[in-house]
């Protein structure tokens, strides 16, 4: 209790301490004085995200933008002074901090309780900062300058007149394909004469191979051999019908005997409950549920869903209410997720592979 309680009155007074503080300028809500001494408070807020009492000649300091500043001997990055940064010569240009011979980058954490030596800008290798622009809208972490490219404010052994961004995915040059990853952009045994892009996820080789990327469970490249490429209709950026083949997230749909004509998304790519279905079968997790009808079927929340004759949780049916009336409902209104007219009322609960609907106990 004692510690609550000074706890209490420590923060009081940070409180009290910061709350005469004045701000420096209208360019940053990071940088404030109290009396002679400059403070870094990200966002004013001192309470829950910290603040730096700084060591800045206070007649002379001034607001470069947002977390940069500067007085006549430093420039300050999250409050620190930089170690590696020409003073005179530093500007933001647009966000990206250089000065006359570098271009600089920030790969930590930002605080502003941290010590100053790991709030330090590091200078991208061989980056010239009149030409350097980073590529971020189209791939992140991506930049170039007038000879080079970079991933990660690394230089990217790649041929720079025949780069080319191909979607957010995969990259070329004359001489080979490369896939992005989040530690770099690595290269793949393929020819790159003769490719298509489809989104931002998929490319086609040479109208034979199609490849997609799978970044999780160390998945990598996908290719599925395509026996033929007449008709493209892509349905989402991970689900793409070729022909008669169905390919989601770059697999092909497990129901080898899915109809590519006529299938679509209901609910749920990437979770554990997802829907599909084509004019023949209703889908649960790429699985055919027999007992559902295509023409009356729709997914009512999630893993539940029902058609005219049964209510489905997962793939399996569910006994008890109205088949008919039972809906989902609006549970910020009602303590429930769903009822029928006839006053069964039920929960919904995740589990492993769909969900389960709790009843909700008469009073």
């Amino acid at each position: 209790m004692k510690s609550i309680l000074k706890m209490g009155i420590i923060s009081t007074c940070i409180g009290l301490f910061f709350s005469c503080k004045e701000q420096v300028s209208p360019l940053s809500e990071n940088y404030y004085k109290k009396g002679e001494t400059i403070y870094f408070i990200p966002g004013g807020n001192s309470f829950e995200r910290g603040s730096r009492k700084m060591e800045a000649d206070i007649n002379s300091f001034s607001v470069i933008r947002d977390v940069y500043a500067r007085d006549k001997d430093n420039i300050y990055f999250m409050g620190c002074p930089q170690q590696f940064v020409d003073a005179k010569t530093f500007r933001l240009k647009g966000k990206i901090p250089v000065d006359q011979s570098h271009v600089f980058e920030f790969d930590g954490s930002p605080s502003a309780t941290g010590a100053c030596s790991k709030q330090q800008l590091t200078v991208v290798t061989g980056a010239d900062p009149e030409t350097y622009i980073t590529l971020y809208d189209t791939i992140a972490s991506l930049s170039k300058d007038k000879s080079h490219y970079f991933y990660n404010a690394q230089p990217l052994a790649v041929d720079y007149a025949s780069f080319k961004i191909l979607n957010e995915n995969f990259v070329k040059d004359k001489n080979r394909l490369y896939v992005v990853t989040q530690k770099g952009i690595n290269s793949l045994n393929y020819t790159t004469d003769k490719i298509d892009v489809l989104n931002n996820e998929y490319i086609i080789l040479d109208g034979k191979k199609l490849l997609y990327y799978q970044p999780y469970q160390g998945i990598g490249v996908l290719e599925t051999t395509l026996p033929s490429t007449n008709k493209i209709k892509l349905l989402d950026r991970k689900t793409v019908l070729i022909d008669q083949l169905v390919l989601i997230e770059g697999k092909k749909f497990e129901f080898t005997d899915v109809d590519a004509e006529s299938f679509k998304i209901l609910e749920g790519i990437g979770g554990n409950s997802f829907w599909s279905g084509d004019k023949n079968h209703i889908y649960y997790n790429e699985q055919p549920l027999s007992a559902a009808d295509p023409k009356t079927f729709e997914v009512l929340k999630r893993a539940v869903a029902k058609d005219a004759k049964h209510i489905f949780v997962g793939d399996k049916i569910f006994e008890g209410p109205d088949v008919k009336s039972f809906r989902s409902v609006d549970k910020a209104k009602v303590n429930h997720d769903f009822e029928d007219d006839l006053g069964h009322k039920y929960w919904y609960r995740p589990k492993a592979g769909g969900a389960e609907l709790i009843p909700v106990e008469k009073k």
